[in-house]
């Protein structure tokens, strides 16, 4: 197929003018597309919150530069610590959050200084102007000049990070140091002058965290040639050279050489842990054979995928997008397994990498089935580690970050992402460990001893079928413990409980009972069975709806009961027509709105947030999978972009990353189960290695359009493919036609 290609290319090229553009030959090096600053600017609600720095995949260390501008450090732009419009680097700090939409980490920052004076024990008094066109961002590797000449070379490992600086007289370790909103509360630090060595601890309460009290990072730092002196300081205290310094405001400083390397092991367990961290990761300290390190190891997994054709552009959106899915969730274990939860003893993971960071409200929709399919190691440590997490916390997290649950955003999504990694096949995944407890919460008539995490609404829906309006938020609930409910009754049914999986089953099309034909959307709907009177728009984003308006929440639903959604429209025409209403709003709405209007959340359409992001292959669902293809691509080429505002919306670890990656590969989840929507490809060719078995995915011919899908020479009929076909298969192949004909 590759010859085959190929010499498409040369008949093409050898057409002249007149021809098609050549076909782009096969990506040999997909690292070279990974271009960090995609999705990290924008405002508001456009701003993708992306991280930039080092890292390498699910590395629990991001280490990179927290910055300030005109905006200060306003939190709904930092949110990862840094935004494309500034011109102050106020530190580099070891830990980041990726396209969250909350704050939290920027902590154990490090910034290197021409010369050490007592001023310079606060981010005001060292943070330094840069110039963008200095930056190099790349997977695994992060360079920028400082205004004052000095050069930082970053690199990183899963739980260590190695920093060049040249032109240095100094560097500030500052343990206060935070994103707008956090506190460090207590922190100790020692320079070890005869052991080369600066050891500490700080304990942060941040934005998210504080919903359960903070967590403690533990850090051994070692430079790679002695430093000539030292000082200390804490609670504003003048700096001094002690060997110790503890309790709030805390910091220390090193004289170094001009051209200084120093390594930092990070663990969240332990200072033995971060000490052998850094040993079983940094055995040398050279930035340069650490950043090829983490470059291979990148270069390995973004290989899972390579791409025949496209333009460079898209190229870099899709390879950039596959990175930033691997971004998050992050290992907290250490390099022995050893990891920590929040109120409890150190254990091991045996078997899988414990995780946390997990923004499962918005990860289960894309990234947990793109695990299952591309990673599927990615997917067994995600379900394994919700495992850990229900078994040590006594719940199912809905938002868990660092060692414990912040209680973020709304739903079971725990139970989705499981029940995908079982569905899709994924050894290992625990699906028989987690059900237990998984369905204590959502069916037992008593809460469970430790409450029952996202399912905390779960007594009335049980008892209505629905979640009544005096809750708050009670459509968006309701529809997301439809879609749990969904997916939990998957993960019964492969268990062998066909009981509970019937009776999940029914529950999940309960939110039917929320639909008023009388305005023609899903409405908060009272316990005695009636709707509110009074005046209904369905733009406004009201109580009923989590981060949502009536137009976005009615198509959630879709992905697991589109017949039930054309049943209560009156049948698939009407639903059809509906939908299209809803794409043509969209379309006017980004074609006549003013530009700024994409800062905040868009009436129709709203791919930057999730409730509605499943809502073009509806379409496919409802019997058109034309129309699936012209608002798939209009959403691709409208909405994503090589540049630091091409990501439309908070990213939220990899989701708007993970639906590009899946749509351009012409497949999209229904989350929670083994099922695929099918699309149409965007490129060419794509190989697609998992497990040492190959499928090519080939779009044949000129077009936007599918005339035709084939399966191994088998022809595809309706939407779906199970995952089981898709992954076994050999070959997808796309009949494209300038018109559409499926």
């Amino acid at each position: 197929m590759r010859k085959a290609l190929a010499c498409i290319a040369i008949l093409v090229g050898a057409c002249g003018d007149d021809g098609p553009e050549p076909i782009a030959p096969e990506v040999t090096d997909p690292v070279v597309y990974v271009d960090p600053t995609i999705g990290t600017g924008g405002l508001g609600f456009a701003h993708g919150s992306c991280f930039v720095g080092a890292a390498v995949p699910h590395g629990l260390v991001k280490v990179g530069p927290d910055t300030s501008g005109p905006f200060g450090t306003v939190n709904f732009l930092h949110y990862s610590g840094y935004w494309a419009g500034d011109n102050f680097i106020r530190g580099f700090s070891h830990l980041h959050l990726h396209g969250a939409g909350a704050t939290d980490y920027g902590v154990l920052s490090v910034m290197p200084v021409a010369a050490f004076d007592p001023a310079k024990t606060t981010v005001t008094a060292y943070e330094t102007r840069f110039d963008k066109a200095t930056e190099r961002a790349a997977a695994g590797r992060y360079e920028v000049t400082l205004a004052n000449g000095i050069g930082v070379t970053l690199a990183a490992t899963a739980r260590a990070a190695v920093h060049r600086y040249t032109g240095a007289g100094a560097i500030v370790i500052d343990l206060d140091k935070t994103l707008e909103g956090g506190r460090v509360d207590d922190a100790t630090i020692t320079v070890d002058d005869a052991a080369g060595e600066i050891r500490g601890r700080l304990h942060h309460v941040g934005g998210m965290s504080r919903g359960f009290g903070g967590y403690d990072v533990f850090f051994v730092a070692r430079a790679r040639a002695p430093w000539a002196s030292h000082v200390v300081w804490s609670a504003g205290n003048p700096p001094a050279n002690v060997a110790t310094a503890s309790g709030t405001g805390v910091g220390a400083a090193i004289v170094v050489g001009a051209d200084a390397e120093l390594a930092v092991g990070v663990s969240l367990v332990s200072l033995e842990g971060a000490r052998a961290n850094l040993a079983a990761e940094v055995p040398a300290i050279d930035v340069e054979a650490v950043a090829a390190s983490a470059r291979a190891v990148w270069g390995e997994l973004l290989g899972t995928v390579l791409l025949t054709g496209g333009s460079e552009d898209e190229r870099r959106i899709f390879y950039t997008s596959l990175y930033h899915a691997f971004l998050m969730p992050s290992l907290i274990a250490d390099a022995d397994g050893t990891f920590r939860l929040a109120g409890g003893q150190p254990q091991v993971a045996s078997g899988w990498r414990q995780m946390s960071d997990l923004s499962l409200w918005d990860t289960y929709r894309t990234v947990s089935p793109l695990y299952a399919w591309l990673a599927p190691a990615s997917a067994r440590d995600v379900s394994r580690s919700l495992v850990a997490f229900g078994a040590g916390l006594g719940i199912f997290p809905r938002w868990p970050l660092a060692i414990g649950e912040t209680g973020t955003m709304l739903g079971a999504s725990a139970e989705i992402a499981i029940a995908d990694a079982v569905a899709r096949g994924v050894a290992d995944a625990g699906g028989d460990l987690a059900w237990p407890g998984l369905r204590a919460a959502a069916m037992d008539a008593t809460a469970p001893p430790a409450g029952r995490g996202g399912r905390d609404d779960v007594e009335p829906y049980m008892q209505l079928g629905y979640v009544p309006r005096s809750k708050g938020r009670s459509v968006s609930v309701t529809t997301e413990y439809a879609h749990d409910d969904f997916a939990l009754a998957q993960l019964a049914g492969a268990l062998g409980h066909a009981g509970d999986r019937d009776a999940l089953l029914a529950r999940s099309r309960g939110w039917r009972m929320l639909y008023d034909p009388s305005v023609g959307f899903l409405r908060g709907r009272n316990a005695d069975g009636s709707f509110p009177t009074g005046a209904f728009d369905p733009l406004e984003l009201g109580d009923d709806y989590a981060e949502a308006n009536a137009w976005h929440s009615l198509w959630m639903v879709g992905a697991h009961d589109a017949d039930g959604l054309a049943e209560v429209m009156g049948g698939r025409t009407a639903a059809i027509a509906k939908l299209e209403e809803f794409f043509d709003g969209a379309k006017l709405d980004f074609d006549t709105a003013d530009p700024a209007g994409a800062n905040f959340p868009r009436p129709y359409y709203w791919h930057g947030n999730e409730p509605d992001m499943n809502a073009a292959f509806v379409f496919a669902q409802l019997g058109r999978p034309d129309l699936t293809e012209i608002w798939v691509r209009w959403i691709q080429d409208s909405l994503y972009a090589a540049t630091p505002e091409g990501v439309a919306g908070n990213d939220d670890g990899g989701t708007l990353g993970s639906w590009y990656v899946l749509t351009t590969l012409g497949v999209y989840p229904v989350p929670g189960s083994d099922r695929w929507i099918v699309g149409a490809p965007r490129f060419p060719q794509a190989r697609v290695r998992v497990g040492g078995r190959e499928l090519v995915i080939v779009a044949e011919g000129q077009g936007r359009h599918v005339a035709a899908v084939t399966l191994d020479g088998v022809p595809v009929t309706g939407a779906e493919l199970g995952h089981a076909r898709l992954a076994g298969a050999a070959e997808l192949r796309f009949v494209m036609s300038a018109s559409t004909g499926r």
